[in-house]
């Protein structure tokens, strides 16, 4: 049996890029039989922002309510709470005993980066005697969704759950994030590696295939047929190792004698690229775990 037992009225606070990328996919699939989503509510702080959503979304039939400056009304009338806000804002925005009150026996899915679920439980309520809230009973999930949300290719971490309290919350992430991607059960004790990581990859996919692009521009070829010819071919590589090709036998297979794919190996070996890759590494996975005070 499902453990979101009916379909549930969810509030997003706040909607950046990746917010609005996983509500245009939503969207179609509110109501729907299977769904275990009814409506959606999204609050935002500025009202610019909902006159950009609702110019965005303007033709949607779904059960969408956008509203700005509304944040406690929307939490009270949800049932579940998506904090989509800027990580910057967790204070300003949690800490207020009507937030707190408001967020009461809901199921809470954050995606706020660099926040971690405890910190969260503790902003909520769990060190408020007055709140009366328990840790253990707040039904709060982490998740990290990738950039890769707006083409439906996330690659979403989502931490596993510390109590039974936390499934229902659990259910709901996986049914969503797996609309847009892969999802990863990820444990808390190497969740912020894993989301330093998952930065690490994207901006070395971007910084190496524009390189790549630029240099076969100087070389004649059409900037935009640079980048379309070395997308592919990330993407073939990328779609062998998910697979189930190792690395190692994906270097093996490139590596002929005399060719041209085994020379650019070597070249790059011999230029320290591993060394070269490790001080950016560390950096992305320090500011990952670089917790807002």
């Amino acid at each position: 049996m499902s453990l979101v037992q009916k379909p549930v009225h969810l509030t997003f606070l706040g909607c950046g890029h990746i917010g609005r990328a996983l509500l245009g996919v939503l969207l179609p699939r509110v109501a729907q039989p299977d769904s275990p989503i009814s409506k959606i509510t999204v609050a935002l702080r500025r009202k610019e922002s909902e006159a950009q959503l609702r110019d965005l979304y303007h033709s949607s039939r779904a059960p969408v309510n956008i509203v700005s400056g509304q944040n406690i009304n929307a939490v009270k009338n949800a049932d579940a709470i998506l904090l989509a806000f800027p990580p910057e804002q967790v204070h300003k925005v949690l800490e207020p005993f009507e937030m707190r009150q408001a967020l009461r026996d809901k199921i809470i899915i954050s995606i706020l980066a660099r926040t971690p679920q405890d910190k969260l439980k503790q902003l909520i309520g769990g060190n408020d005697k007055t709140n009366g809230l328990v840790m253990k009973d707040i039904r709060l999930v982490r998740a990290m969704p990738t950039m890769g949300t707006e083409v439906q290719e996330s690659a979403t971490l989502i931490g596993d759950p510390s109590s039974p309290a936390e499934k229902e919350a659990l259910e709901l992430a996986m049914w969503m994030f797996n609309l847009v991607g892969k999802v990863f059960k990820i444990s808390p004790d190497y969740f912020d590696t894993s989301t330093g990581m998952s930065a690490f990859c994207n901006a070395l996919t971007t910084v190496a295939l524009q390189s790549i692009a630029q240099k076969a521009a100087a070389k004649g070829v059409p900037i935009e047929k640079a980048v379309a010819i070395a997308s592919q071919c990330i993407r073939g590589m990328v779609s062998m190792a998910l697979s189930g090709v190792s690395p190692e036998q994906l270097e093996h297979s490139l590596s002929a004698p005399g060719s041209i794919t085994g020379q650019a190996i070597s070249g790059l070996r011999d230029g320290q690229l591993a060394t070269l890759l490790e001080s950016s590494f560390s950096a992305a996975i320090t500011r990952a775990r670089d917790e807002h005070s």
